[in-house]
């Protein structure tokens, strides 16, 4: 996490009269990020004479509740802090934020009654609030409402993945209202200022890199948009040219045929799980599809014949991967006897994260390799063993990479595949040196050179020589 975000919760019991002669309800109070605290109703209530208010739990025995009724309070009460401790950890381990309070409230309650609660925002009444705003299209999106106005997946419905990234930037924005004091955060706020700010704040306090805080301008710039078609505001400063989404290319590794080669020939036998994470990275490196279409392949892919079939999660476009013998031997040790393939068993991209650089360490990928890394907006070198630096996208930028720079093949075969629309971003994603590039250019003219001299029939070379 970029700030320091605590991954536990103050939680508490309180009655809400603490005297008199009437069953006062019991509430939970819920404290993170400062005040102020999150106030969920338990649906419990008590005398407040029957109730320890030390201990936040029922007085029982001859002065107090007869022992069912004791036992009924204190299991409830457990299941509503397992349940508040579970949905906040789980945000915070997820995305590193804390959760945005009354967003926070509505789900508990929801998963504590099973009945969705209203929340301040309504669809009729968009309010003069951005993040009233985001409340309002996340709704419309979870509900299938909003859909794609553009693209190859027009008329279609958001993704949950998107769906959560909005949630993400949604929260951070709450949390710069927070941490800057701020009443709220008006469509009119939208100013070049506010852009300065925001970009300081999440440089300086929260130390994000640029491609972070170009990602939350974009969200910024398309929901502002999007309130202004609506006719909630007038302000156009978000299309300003000096409104700008930042962007930088990532640096990362590949692994080449030959590291990949030493992956494959570990014997993981007394490591099941690591077996099975380095099969479904290798078929990522050999089919060069995402984590997210590689690691489902049970569930979205059929084989036919030579060919995968699949059709993507991202640009939602079919495509036809060739299986490589480094593939197919893969897919035939999950064959299963009615010849169907059973493929590795699908695991969370962290996980998959973790499992793989266990797995380069052990094949020895332990050399040093200097990277530049964003660090509060700049880009700061850093050097790490080369096992460090492999996540699960190193598999599909190792295709790219291997297909191009190894097997020579031309860009836009390759691009068939990964999907990339242009040359130019397929160049900057493969991972080649300038050095590379020119031994590939000198490497290909020799061949050619060589192939045409031997094509040349003997009797002619003897002319040539002879008039040479």
């Amino acid at each position: 996490m970029s700030r320091m975000v605590k991954i536990e919760c103050g939680i508490s019991f309180r009655l809400r009269e603490t005297t008199g002669s009437k069953p006062s309800p019991i509430t939970c109070f819920v404290e993170f990020n400062a005040k102020p605290v999150v106030k969920i109703p338990t649906g419990a209530r008590i005398l407040p004479s029957k109730w320890n208010a030390d201990k936040e739990r029922p007085i029982g025995g001859l002065k107090g509740l007869e022992l069912a009724e004791t036992n009924s309070i204190v299991e409830r009460l457990s299941t509503i802090r397992t349940t508040v401790t579970a949905m906040y950890r789980a945000h915070v381990t997820e995305y590193g934020t804390y959760p945005d309070k009354p967003s926070f409230k509505a789900q508990v309650i929801q998963a504590i009654t099973g009945e969705e609660t209203k929340t301040e925002t309504k669809e009729e009444e968009p309010s003069q609030s951005l993040i009233s705003f985001f409340d309002r299209q996340i709704e419309l999106s979870k509900k299938g409402k909003r859909v794609i106005l553009k693209g190859k997946r027009k008329g279609k419905p958001y993704r949950q993945g998107t769906i959560t990234a909005y949630e993400g930037s949604r929260n951070l924005l709450q949390e710069y209202v927070t941490d800057r004091k701020l009443k709220g955060l008006d469509f009119a706020g939208i100013t070049m200022d506010f852009y300065h700010d925001l970009k300081n704040y999440m440089f300086d306090d929260r130390k994000s890199s640029l491609n972070y805080f170009g990602k939350i301008i974009k969200d910024i710039k398309l929901f502002m948009g999007e309130a202004q078609e609506l006719g909630l505001h007038d302000n156009a400063i978000y299309s300003s040219k000096a409104f700008i989404k930042t962007q930088e290319e990532t640096d990362a590794v590949y692994l080449n045929i030959d590291q990949l080669e030493k992956i494959r020939q570990l014997d993981l036998t007394e490591h099941p799980g690591l077996a099975n994470a380095r099969d479904l990275f290798l078929l990522g490196a050999w089919t060069g599809l995402r984590f997210q279409d590689y690691s489902v392949l049970a569930s979205k892919a059929k084989v036919m014949g030579n060919f995968i079939h699949i059709e993507t999660e991202k640009v939602n476009v079919s495509v036809a991967i060739p299986i490589l013998p480094a593939a197919g031997e893969i897919l035939d040790r999950y064959r299963l006897e009615d010849g169907n393939y059973a493929y590795p068993r699908p695991i969370s991209n962290q996980k998959l994260n973790d499992y793989i650089k266990v797995i380069a360490k052990m094949a020895r990928l332990i050399h040093s390799v200097v990277l530049s890394v964003p660090e509060a907006g700049k880009r700061v070198k850093m050097a790490m063993p080369f096992y460090q630096a492999v996540d699960t996208h190193t598999a599909r930028r190792s295709f790219a990479t291997n297909m191009y720079k190894h097997y020579r093949l031309p860009a836009l075969t390759i691009m068939k595949i990964t999907g990339h629309t242009t040359e130019s971003s397929f160049f900057k994603y493969i991972r080649m040196t300038p050095e590379e590039s020119a031994q590939l250019i000198l490497d290909t003219v020799l061949a050619k050179e060589q192939a045409t001299v031997q094509s040349v029939p003997e009797t002619e070379k003897e002319e040539l020589a002879n008039v040479g």
